[in-house]
């Protein structure tokens, strides 16, 4: 294994890491088998399930940075007390994207159903075909785009009606899947009643127009929420 490989892959199975992913395997999943995606502060595996697939997001304990972090856990009032303690952090950020999952699921979002988390592991349902995972929005050319950007519309609003922000929508952030969108990593995503949560919409929508404006028309954040608001 190539030094820089193995230098990558010691960050993210520590000791810890390797007890946390023994427990879940006996439930949720059989083996890890490869790399989906290497992000920020996260990596995610396929691993073999009794049923298909399952996708096994790894949060880093030593390389994620608080600091980066913090804005979307501090003024969010599902978690007033935020430990000083990087380990505990990292837990609290798995247990929030875990919520933030359930919670669009729950209301039809179309996202990967949440199973289980424990400490820094989240297990989610598997996106994709034959095994292979869903490519990223950024990596398809898409044949109706006006349909498509409807459809992440209409997944925003989704949200935003279950009381959720994204905070980081973008093609990065979005995988397609049996030709519709579906929205992944929503570790930062916030309520409502966070104090940035309107400035985090609009730099969604604004990725997202950003993405789309050469395609087909967009609307403007105004409209956004005036179709949010209607019942």
């Amino acid at each position: 294994m190539p030094k820089e490989i193995f230098k990558v892959y010691n960050e993210v199975f520590d000791a810890r890491t390797l007890k946390v992913l023994e427990k879940l395997r006996k439930e949720y999943f059989e083996e890890l088998e490869s790399c989906i995606s290497t992000g920020k502060e996260a990596n995610v595996f396929r691993a073999s399930a009794k049923k298909g697939f399952v996708a096994v997001k790894i949060f880093r304990m030593y390389t994620s940075s608080f600091d980066k972090m913090s804005p979307y856990i501090l003024g969010d009032p599902r978690f007033n007390r935020v430990s000083k303690k990087k380990h505990e952090i990292i837990y609290l950020w798995a247990k929030k994207e875990f919520r933030n999952l359930s919670k669009a699921f729950e209301s039809g979002v179309r996202v990967p159903k949440p199973l289980a988390f424990n400490q820094n592991v989240l297990v989610m349902e598997f996106i994709g075909e034959n095994g292979l995972a869903s490519p990223l929005l950024k990596d398809v050319k898409l044949e109706n785009y006006a349909q498509y950007y409807d459809e992440i519309i209409k997944g925003m609003i989704k949200l935003y009606k279950s009381n959720l922000i994204h905070a980081d929508l973008s093609e990065f952030n979005i995988l397609h899947f049996n030709e519709k969108p579906v929205f992944i990593d929503m570790g930062q995503s916030v309520l409502k009643e966070h104090p940035n949560a309107m400035n985090f919409l609009k730099k969604d929508l604004h990725n997202i127009n950003k993405f789309f404006e050469k395609k087909c028309k967009t609307i403007s954040f105004e409209e956004f929420i005036k179709k949010a608001k209607k019942k």
